[in-house]
């Protein structure tokens, strides 16, 4: 099967991209990135597929990545594709913040764009390049971070992007080459003779991720399992579908504990601690639209206060 094919059965298979969908690829021009462009452009007419592309300059490199930025639409010119260019200062964005990993900022900023992008042109869903080595090295990342379930399932095949405002049209991620390695995609591009550009921040060992992929998995695979990030993304597999599994037990509870005012203290506290939690947070998450900045402490500071709490008792949450 070539990777084209086996692209194609992932996208039907996890109902990722329907006929006829309108998509953003975001495209930094490295690799991955190229290669699911290219993947995509050659399903285009088969799909019947309105692709453009997106590319945001994080305004760390400098001449590197304006040369990056370049070659992006020098590809999406090639293949008749719209491009959308941004760059954004994420060094005085950090600096104005106060704080933040630099990353996760990253993330953020790339995420705002491509879903600005999408609004404006009507496009429904956005499609990222995240391979299944991306995978393993997010477990291994959520996991040295103590993550729970939710970090240990990794990244999922389609996901809603936060903050969607319209209802109909809900901002869908896409992630066509999860399910395939880095060394497949090494391969095709090699075979299709297509170029692409290297982030030489991609060495840089104090970012985790970098470090993670570097050093520790090399040293994993040496010394205990040479199919380790296979085995890791499988296992982020088997996590989320119980742990969705478990958001539906979860639902169904949340559903009986409802009250006009909120959710029913007593039937909270019938349940066992970890349906409590997992309640809480969805109730939370629907009543506040996103869950970002709650960790596990602010639950359980939340549930202590709902247990042995004053009844008038309030607790500061981000």
């Amino acid at each position: 099967m070539t990777l084209q094919d086996q692209v194609k059965k992932i996208i039907e298979t996890h109902q990722m991209i329907a006929r006829g969908d309108d998509l953003l690829v975001a495209v930094s021009g490295g690799p991955d990135s190229v290669a699911l462009l290219h993947l995509l452009s050659s399903l285009r007419e088969d799909l019947r597929l309105r692709l453009e592309v997106a590319h945001l300059q994080h305004g760390i490199r400098g001449r590197e990545a304006r040369e990056d930025a370049r070659f992006v639409a020098e590809l999406a010119a090639k293949l008749g594709l719209p491009l959308h260019l941004k760059e954004v200062d994420l060094p005085r964005i950090r600096s104005a913040a106060g704080k933040g990993n630099l990353e996760a900022l990253a993330r953020a900023e790339r995420y705002r764009f491509f879903a600005a992008v999408a609004r404006e042109r009507k496009l429904v869903k956005i499609a990222t390049a995240h391979t299944r080595d991306d995978q393993a090295e997010t477990v291994l990342m959520w996991l040295l971070r103590g993550s729970g379930l939710k970090g240990l399932g990794g990244m999922p095949l389609v996901h809603p992007l936060d903050g969607n405002v319209e209802p109909g049209r809900r901002l869908m991620v896409v992630r066509p080459l999860l399910c395939v390695s880095r060394a497949e995609i090494e391969a095709y591009l090699k075979q299709n003779d297509l170029s692409f550009r290297l982030d030489r921040s991609n060495q840089d060992l104090s970012f985790l991720r970098n470090w993670i992929r570097l050093k520790l998995i090399p040293q994993l695979k040496e010394e205990i399992d040479r199919n380790l990030r296979a085995r890791l993304a499988q296992l982020a597999k088997l996590i989320r579908e119980e742990d969705d599994l478990m958001d539906g037990l979860a639902r169904a509870a949340l559903d009986e504990m409802r009250t006009p005012e909120g959710i029913n203290r007593g039937s909270l506290l019938g349940h066992s601690k970890a349906m409590q939690r997992r309640s809480l947070r969805l109730w939370i998450e629907a009543t506040r639209g996103h869950l970002r900045g709650l960790d596990f402490q602010h639950i359980e500071a939340l549930l202590g206060l709902i247990a042995d709490g004053p009844p008038q008792g309030r607790l500061s949450i981000p």
